[in-house]
């Protein structure tokens, strides 16, 4: 009998057990709920004082709030929110730390003090498969490879020296466009008006002009379209919120597969490259001892002639250049400076349009400058100080990246007296910051070029100055800051000045100026959400000049 009763009791014991176990789980799950879903300061790791955070979700940190596109808008709308003044905001995407830094004076801190330490990328699952077999020195990890890449694209492409012997390319490449916009023109539905899409010549420009100093050629209408969706497939997978990166479910599992499409873009990007590679190399053997060959015509001089060499000079090397290394050089310059550039252009074209009285009067400057019997040079940009203004105030409004590549501590830190833990993401609000109206004044959102001409009439900038009232860092800061800022200032000043210099600009459409749509879109960089199309028309003082290219 007792057994039986013991027989029976048992079942009932071990149900109660669940449901004491369930119930258990469920108050702790209750409680985490309640406990992050309530906005604190927490600190960043052991000590140090708290930062403020927003209320977080388990599993899924904040991404829930990142609701509002593009990504830089709904970060600052955080900070604004729970933000207690201090420039620091501790967020989580998924189970990733990241310290948003949203005050000119920290940022300086980050990259002046701690430099070094937060030097590194992020780990970012879709970094690694993207650059996996042709790492980009933007993304490459902090360390003797990155230092190799960034030393040799400096040396053979971006130094002045380099960046001087290659004028001529950009000059000509500025020559092409205004030919190809002057054709548009003729073709157009009205005599003498062509509707140009604006980034896609600007872009073409920008890699023609690349793909001069790499390998010496041009490419095709095609293959710029082709080089154009992959960079930007890699661009937009590259993102600091992408949920891929931040929920290791979802790559377990590869929804949309994500995982596959990722293996499609790198595996185009590693075939692009050595296809210029293989091309370049087809070339030379079959012109041996050209203008590349001969290390004193410098001027004809390319990055891939100057890599081969050195590849075959130590060739028993230990530090011998293998064909990773060359092409990841050459794709990192390519993409690297095409997107950014183009995108630069398309912007600054559409504050002209929404702002004539500045196109005007950077036109009349050209005019007074240079004059209407030559097309505008490289050489002219150091006395068209307006000019260089535009392009300035450009960058402060439409930075080429609004939070920058995300930098990750590679140790403990301590950033105005708050501990960042090893492993941290940081992502720095370069978008606001150069929208403060504490530094730009009344009307930090408009367009006046203006307020970068110093009292010689120059367009300088305060880039990352502590404690300036102008400070901007639209190309980074540190060490990982871009090594093609100048590079990139040359060929957007060189485009945008043959662009006013030979055409008359008009929103597509007979639109009113205030109708042009200048919302930003998402992505790495910062792209116009609706891409710009205007309508071009040829100068009349300049169609002589024109019909003669």
């Amino acid at each position: 009998m007792h057994q039986q009763r013991a027989s029976i009791l048992q079942p009932a014991m071990e149900i109660s057990q669940q449901l004491l176990l369930y119930a258990s789980l469920l108050l702790l799950f209750a409680w985490l709920l309640l406990r992050q879903a309530s906005p604190r300061k927490r600190s960043n790791g052991q000590g140090g004082r708290q930062i403020p955070s927003p209320p977080a979700l388990p599993f899924l940190g904040h991404l829930h709030l990142l609701k509002t596109k593009p990504l830089h808008r709904s970060l600052a709308a955080l900070a604004t929110r729970y933000g207690d003044g201090s420039g620091l905001l501790h967020l989580r995407f998924g189970a990733k730390r990241v310290l948003l830094v949203t005050s000119p004076s920290v940022a300086d801190e980050c990259f002046t003090v701690h430099d070094v330490a937060l030097a590194d990328r992020p780990g970012l699952a879709s970094r690694r498969a993207l650059t996996r077999d042709c790492p980009a020195i933007a993304m490459c990890s902090y360390g003797p490879l990155w230092r190799q890449l960034r030393r040799l694209a400096t040396v053979h492409a971006l130094c002045a020296h380099r960046l001087a012997a290659t004028s001529g390319a950009r000059d000509a490449e500025a020559r092409a466009m205004a030919a190809d916009l002057w054709r548009r023109a003729g073709a157009g539905a009205r005599a003498g008006a062509g509707t140009v899409a604006v980034k896609a010549a600007a872009y073409e420009f920008a890699a023609n002009v690349i793909m001069a100093m790499v390998a010496g050629t041009r490419m095709t209408g095609d293959q710029v379209r082709r080089f154009r969706e992959m960079t930007e497939a890699g661009l937009a997978a590259a993102g600091a919120a992408n949920r891929h990166d931040s929920l290791p479910v979802l790559r377990l599992l590869d929804f949309g597969r994500t995982r596959r499409r990722l293996a499609g873009i790198a595996e185009a990007r590693r075939q692009f490259g050595q296809s210029i590679l293989d091309d370049y190399r087809r070339r030379r053997q079959r012109h041996p001892g050209g203008a590349d060959d001969d290390a004193g015509e410098t001027a004809a001089r390319t990055v891939l002639g100057d890599l081969l060499r050195q590849q075959e000079e130590e060739e028993q090397s230990p530090e011998h250049l293998d064909d990773v290394v060359i092409r990841s050089v050459c794709l990192s310059l390519l993409q690297g400076g095409t997107d950014t550039t183009a995108s630069t252009i398309e912007w600054a074209t559409a504050l002209l349009l929404t702002n004539p009285s500045a196109a005007k009067k950077a036109t009349a400057e050209i005019d007074a400058v240079v004059g209407t019997s030559r097309l505008l040079r490289e050489s002219d940009l150091a006395g068209l100080p307006y000019l260089r203004c535009v392009v300035s105030e450009t960058l402060r409004l439409y930075p080429l990246a609004p939070n920058h590549v995300p930098h990750e501590a590679s140790r403990d830190c301590v950033v105005a007296a708050a501990v960042v833990a090893r492993g941290t993401m940081v992502l720095v609000d370069v978008y606001s910051m150069q929208r403060d109206p504490a530094a730009w004044g009344e009307r930090p959102d408009e367009f006046v070029p203006e307020r970068f001409m110093d009292d010689n009439g120059g367009g300088g900038r305060r880039d990352g100055s502590s404690g300036g009232s102008r400070w901007m860092m639209p190309f980074g800061m540190g060490r990982r800051k871009c090594p093609g800022e100048s590079l990139a200032l040359r060929m957007v000043g060189v485009a945008l000045g043959v662009m006013l210099q030979c055409f008359e600009w008009e929103p597509e459409g007979g639109k009113k100026k205030e109708e042009v749509d200048m919302s930003e879109g998402s992505g790495l960089t910062m792209p116009m959400a609706t891409p710009l199309v205007a309508v071009c028309r040829p100068r009349a003082k300049m169609e002589s000049l024109l019909k003669a290219l």
